[in-house]
């Protein structure tokens, strides 16, 4: 408790020195403002607070992470993960600072609006204002706060009523050796107008050698009838902290896919907050995430059905290697006027490693009496019977274990509609699988 109470109080001196060097708008020094009351208001989360009681933020509280003044070198292995994806319009973000020399916003499509927050400054439109800050939950998650209080830019992506934007959005956050000890903040907003439709992928990619916090927030808002596509890819380097939040406001008969990869970090979070507010909402969270060694990798998801007629569907899995240890906890609420709910959620484990160890706790609250929900978990080993069953058709045993464990997880490969993504995602698990390499190209 005493380490927890030190770090808050450090976490505010550096507000107060950071905000002394901000020449921003009055807007949006009121929001950070408000972001700052409600982290001290809750300060630092311990193992007493249900929410947190799983998640270890010793790595965390012992570091005092400084906002990260400037961008870092990059070497060749991180700039070459800027253009894995090809062709997309797409923004750079280094150590949490935009760099125009590596983003590509020169050929945007009608109806597309895409740009670094720093660029806007009073211009921003009203209707980013809205967003940027509006449905985002500070007030009980420090780490949301914390971002609020410290960004200092952002990706800002706005899609006109009707329009269909083709190519991707990628937004890449790299962090460089350079940002050890160092706190980023990045945060993404995204409103999709009604009867538009868009794909945004975020890439967040580290070397290896820094200790770094990383701390995002996404904001996605899909207007009536809008149709939204989100990737969320995560491997940043060995060392770092990522700590991120996803939130998806869905208003009537609009369509938000949520597809999350997470196989980097020491320490990661994300937690994503899906609100259904629309009659005829419909919402798909998938999610895969890979750990070995001592990596802690934990998914917290509430989804709250507030309208009739909604549907979401949630399917998470894990492969454990080492002694790494997982966490999913997920929460399904119905309110009491949302009628006609069909409700879905899935979690599924496979453990590699003897010491590793996963938590699965999904769960429902309901308070409809016509609705469909259900939801279910499993944690264990490869099927010995399958394995079985692949030697005696003459494939060995490593081959065999590979093919299975791959086979597990490219599973959730398939619902990707981008096929570059997903080639990219593949190739992933292949390199972090173990046997993977062996499967050639069965699968």
């Amino acid at each position: 408790m005493e380490a927890i109470a030190e770090q808050k109080s450090v976490y505010l001196q550096d507000y107060e020195a950071h905000s002394a060097h901000q020449d921003a708008p009055e807007w949006l020094a009121r929001l950070r403002q408000h972001g700052i009351e409600c982290f001290e208001a809750q300060g630092f989360p311990g193992r007493k607070v249900e929410a947190w009681r799983k998640t270890d933020l010793t790595p965390v509280l012992r570091e005092h992470f400084v906002p990260a003044s400037g961008p870092g070198q990059m070497g060749p292995e991180l700039l070459e993960k800027v253009g894995v994806l090809g062709q997309v319009h797409r923004l750079v973000f280094v150590d949490g600072w935009f760099d125009p020399g590596l983003s590509d916003v020169d050929k945007l499509p009608n109806g597309l609006t895409l740009a670094p927050l720093s660029e806007y400054g009073e211009r921003l439109p009203a209707v980013i204002q809205e967003a940027l800050g509006g449905f985002v939950d500070t007030e009980t998650h420090p780490f949301t706060a914390l971002n609020t209080a410290f960004f200092r830019d952002g990706a800002i992506m706005h899609v006109a009523r009707g329009a269909t934007v083709e190519q991707p959005v990628v937004v890449v956050h790299l962090l460089t050796p350079e940002a050890d000890r160092r706190a980023v903040y990045p945060r993404t907003v995204l409103v999709a107008e009604e009867a538009s439709q868009v794909t945004l992928i975020e890439q967040f990619v580290g070397a290896d050698e820094p200790f770094a916090l990383n701390c995002p927030v996404t904001e996605i808002v899909a207007r009536q009838g809008a149709n939204v596509d989100y990737y969320k890819v995560q491997e940043e380097g060995a060392g770092s902290a990522h700590l991120g939040a996803v939130h998806a406001e869905t208003f009537r008969d609009a369509t938000v896919h949520i597809h999350s990869l997470a196989c980097g970090a020491k320490l990661a979070r994300t937690d994503i907050y899906a609100n259904l507010i629309g009659p005829g909402a419909d919402v798909t969270l998938n999610g895969l995430y890979l750990t070995t060694g001592r990596q802690y990798c934990d998914h917290h998801t509430w989804v709250n059905h507030k309208a009739e007629h909604g549907t979401s569907r949630q399917v998470f899995k894990g492969v454990l290697q080492g002694r790494s240890e997982t966490v999913f906890d997920g929460l399904v609420k119905v309110f009491e006027r949302a009628q006609k709910i069909d409700a879905q959620q899935q979690n599924r484990n496979l453990l590699l490693g003897k010491l590793a160890l996963a938590h699965s706790n999904p769960r429902l609250e309901i308070h409809a009496d016509d609705v469909k929900c259900s939801h279910g978990s499993t944690v264990g080993k490869l099927d010995d019977e399958a394995l079985f069953y692949l030697n005696t058709r003459g494939i060995g045993l490593d081959e065999a274990q590979g093919l299975l464990t791959f086979a597990f997880a490219a599973e959730m490969l398939k619902p990707i509609r981008l096929d570059r993504l997903y080639q990219y995602e593949r190739q992933l698990l292949l390199q972090r699988l173990p046997g993977a390499e062996l499967t050639g190209e069965v699968l």
